[in-house]
């Protein structure tokens, strides 16, 4: 798709620039000019859910680190990358390459969440929280060249049907991945997530399950919840539903 059109009275045409964001899946590490890995082929589901936000006249494109390579030198304005504390060292690595470059790198995730201060030195932006609802703001800053350092997105969530068409051309397993809510219920003192949610669960509504569930295309589901089961009546409806 041409990011650029010319329009405009044809002595005098007006170049349009269309936005386009980059989204990065991470891999742990890689050998250099390697693809990653051959068995971890599932969709990543926050990406789906970050396109489904972004506006419609915005282009976007995924890179999966973990089972292609990463054009560095893709055209685009921005590059979103989600980090774990596990891929955080290779989240680094590929966001300084862009930033060399001059393109604009925002982070988020639970790692980012927790250290933000770490994260700092290798972002433009940052997105503590979950990153629905403020998402279309860091795009429409990013399209106005007003991108803050940082955007807090809250413990509250979207309802948000995925957009599964930033997956196509990629060989991912026929697994749909789904989730039904968001935090535990308990307080473990390891975990990450009750570090953020505290021992509180968020469940998310069985109709817009099922309609995701249709919508997917898939037969075979991982719920990718923190805990299936925080929620034992919103669980047992789902389980009558489908």
């Amino acid at each position: 798709q041409l990011r650029h059109s010319t329009s405009g009275s044809p002595d005098r045409p007006q170049i349009v620039h269309r936005m386009k964001v980059t989204f990065i899946v991470p891999a742990i590490g890689k050998k250099p000019g390697q693809r990653y890995i051959a068995t971890w082929k599932m969709e990543p589901l926050a990406i789906a859910v970050l396109s489904g936000l972004t506006p419609e006249h915005v282009d976007r494109e995924l890179f999966d680190d973990r089972v292609e390579l990463i054009d560095y030198e893709t055209d685009t304005d921005l590059v979103a990358i989600p980090v774990e504390t596990y891929t955080a060292k290779r989240v680094y690595e590929i966001a300084d390459r862009f930033r060399a470059r001059g393109i604009p790198v925002v982070l988020g995730g639970y790692h980012i969440t927790l250290v933000p201060s770490e994260a700092g030195e290798h972002a433009d932006a940052l997105v503590t929280g979950n990153a629905e609802q403020v998402w279309e703001t860091v795009v429409s800053d990013a399209e106005a060249g007003t991108l803050r350092k940082l955007y807090q997105g809250g413990i509250g969530f979207k309802d948000v049907a995925p957009d599964r068409s930033i997956f196509k051309g990629k060989k991912y397993l026929p697994v749909g991945l789904v989730e039904t809510g968001r935090g535990c219920g308990h307080y473990c003192e390891f975990c990450a997530i009750a570090g953020y949610y505290g021992a509180h669960s968020h469940p998310r509504g069985v109709d817009s399950i099922i309609a995701d569930v249709l919508a997917s295309g898939r037969r075979i589901f991982f719920f990718v919840d923190d805990n299936l089961a925080a929620d034992p009546e919103n669980l047992r409806e789902l389980c009558r539903r489908l």
